[in-house]
């Protein structure tokens, strides 16, 4: 269903903004973003990019540029009507960067709200490390809009508690970085999905997480009656089929 992407919890990314100014230093993102730039990013000045039609190298006039500013934040104007007509999914909204970042435009957010709203076949799941911008905005609470947060460490916790009350609502513990106090702390009861996965790649202090450390959501998990979705980073550490549980509101066809 839908088009191919590596991330398992959904079936199709959409990215009509790209870039983002956190500086984790365990970011996929960015290096995908510099990757596949046409060195954008080294020859402006510009803090936000609007592009209402594709770019192409100046070099090779065919080749596309998926970020041709890099990691810069940039508003893909084109993108907007990308799954005006496709059949419905569950779609990640900005995969490749943090739309509600307090340097995005609430234009832009209003750009993004309204495409949303041409195409309510869909599920929309938002994810962000700042939270409190859902608030600040003012989304909306449809039933096809979910709003999720990121937390790798129990610092990160307090941050569900600007997560919209009445929305869906979900927690992403990717990359988890630390035993969370999980136990103590009421977030699990607050939301309505919860994803959890190890850190990728090959930054020289990459966290392993132990297996008690997932062991601990599950069973919370469990113990709220709450789904839990472990993605493929968490194969090897969990050592048996993972767990990959869906909403109601958004389970696939195939299940």
């Amino acid at each position: 269903m839908g088009d191919k992407t590596k991330i398992d919890w959904c079936d199709s990314t959409w990215n009509p903004v790209t870039g983002c100014y956190h500086d984790c230093q365990y970011c996929y993102a960015r290096n995908i973003a510099h990757r596949f730039s046409g060195g954008g990013e080294n020859w402006t000045d510009d803090k936000i990019i609007v592009l209402d039609e594709r770019k192409y190298d100046e070099f090779e006039e065919n080749r596309a540029l998926a970020y041709p500013y890099g990691f810069k934040p940039t508003l893909h104007r084109y993108k907007l009507d990308e799954y005006a007509t496709k059949k419905g999914r569950n779609i990640f909204v900005c995969s490749m960067a943090d739309l509600f970042g307090n340097w995005v435009p609430d234009s832009w957010l209003d750009e993004v709200f309204e495409a949303c709203e041409k195409a309510p076949q869909h599920n929309y799941l938002f994810l962000t490390k700042n939270p409190k911008r859902y608030i600040d905005y003012d989304v909306s609470c449809d039933r096809n809009k979910w709003y999720g947060t990121s937390i790798c460490k129990n610092t990160d916790m307090k941050k569900c508690e600007h997560l919209p009350l009445r929305a869906n609502k979900f927690i992403s513990i990717e990359p988890i970085l630390e035993c969370l106090d999980i136990i103590s702390s009421p977030i699990i009861n607050w939301v309505d999905w919860v994803i959890v996965g190890a850190e990728t790649g090959r930054r020289k202090d990459k966290v392993i997480p132990q297996r008690k450390w997932i062991e601990d959501i599950v069973n919370e998990c469990k113990a709220n009656e709450k789904p839990v979705f472990m993605k493929s980073s968490l194969a090897d550490i969990w050592g048996e089929p993972l767990i990959q549980k869906f909403p109601r509101e958004l389970k696939h066809k195939e299940d």
